[in-house]
């Protein structure tokens, strides 16, 4: 009996790690170890080793020693765990579904401004997001004047670059920033006089499009704020499940709690013990988890094939729960960087168990 093979679409820098074994933050050994559960065979690639014309793939599978390289038929399911930019990429991502291959998610990145435009449209979401708008120099100033402490965040950035707090003071503002790459070091504050935008801020939204925000006060654990990773993904019955969930604390003298940037990964229900005492652990992990549920489901009515997110929740001292960010390709590590080897093996394990629902079913979930 042949191997049923599953895709597993990397971008290109992990692929090329492949044979010397130093493969970074994604785990081949969690991927195949999920995938033999579900009587599954992972194939490793880029997207640069399908050839639609042969209906062929050439990538990595497992060895008893290493990896082999392997050419085969396209898998019937492929799981996205690269991201792709290019309009020549994306197409032929949209023909491989086209001819019937389950790629999920088809998309890993959306604007910001686009998650927001679908998740505005859910009523019962509206008080849970934040009052956002395009950033132009005018927005950003009658924003400050409504709510005083602004978040501004390029559409299409990732893992906390360019994004930029603006806060006024009686009589100045005070803008914090980095020029650096992923990194906790390179954070900058500088004061500027009221009614004033530093050339920076001017810079960046003539370069890219940029979201304007509220701040929102999310509650903090040693004066650091935080907010809270939860991992929706589809799982063995087609529907969405919680695989599982940690804090980030933003690193000192920043306000971003990207592990990237330097910040630190807890067990949610520490943090809450310690920070919010009064409130009852149980019921506000659920009431986390059935917010997160809600939230992959509004996307997943405008976003075909999605079936793996990684949502950034926040959470206020009077325990307001509120949408920050969506990432269709979600780090995965940072279970890990939380002691919670459970969670991260069942990031993988459920992304296989929704392979072999597709297979068996023949037919993506209706709902």
């Amino acid at each position: 009996m042949h191997p049923e093979f599953v895709g597993i679409l990397l971008n290109n820098n992990t692929y090329r790690r492949i044979s010397s074994g130093r493969i970074g933050t994604e785990s081949l050994a969690n991927h195949e170890e999920a995938a033999a559960m579900y009587g599954l065979v992972p194939c490793f690639f880029t997207i640069h080793h399908i050839s639609l014309d042969t209906g062929m793939v050439t990538g990595y599978m497992p060895a008893p020693s290493g990896y082999r390289l392997i050419h085969i038929p396209i898998p019937r399911a492929i799981h996205m765990r690269a991201i792709y930019h290019n309009r020549r990429e994306l197409k032929r991502i949209d023909d491989l579904i086209q001819q019937g291959i389950y790629v999920f998610n088809g998309r890993t990145r959306y604007g910001k401004d686009t998650i927001h435009h679908m998740l505005v449209q859910d009523p019962g979401l509206t008080e849970a997001l934040p009052h956002t708008v395009k950033a132009t120099p005018g927005s950003i100033r009658s924003m400050l004047s409504q709510h005083g402490d602004l978040v501004l965040k390029p559409c299409s950035g990732s893992i906390g670059i360019g994004i930029m707090r603006l806060k006024s003071s009686p009589g100045r503002q005070r803008l914090t920033y980095s020029r650096s790459s992923p990194s906790a070091k390179g954070w900058r504050t500088v004061t500027l006089a009221e009614g004033r935008l530093h050339p920076l801020i001017y810079q960046r939204i003539r370069r890219a499009p940029f979201l304007v925000q509220e701040r929102i006060p999310l509650a903090e654990y040693k004066g650091r704020p935080f907010d809270i990773r939860v991992t929706v993904q589809r799982g063995g019955s087609g529907s969405w499940e919680i695989a599982g969930m940690f804090a980030k604390t933003s690193p000192p003298q920043t306000f971003v709690s990207n592990i990237a940037q330097g910040g630190s990964a807890y067990q949610v229900p520490d943090i809450l013990t310690r920070c919010m005492p009064n409130a009852p652990v149980g019921a506000t992990l659920e009431r986390i988890a059935e917010f997160s549920l809600h939230i992959a489901r509004t996307l997943s009515l405008f976003i075909p094939n999605a079936a793996d997110f990684g949502l950034d929740i926040g959470i206020t001292e009077d325990e307001r729960l509120y949408f920050i960010e969506c990432n269709g390709c979600d780090q995965r590590y940072g279970f890990l960087e939380a002691g919670m080897g459970e969670a991260w093996k069942n990031s993988y394990r459920n992304p296989m168990a929704f392979v072999r629902y597709l297979y068996d079913n023949h037919a993506w979930p209706s709902y």
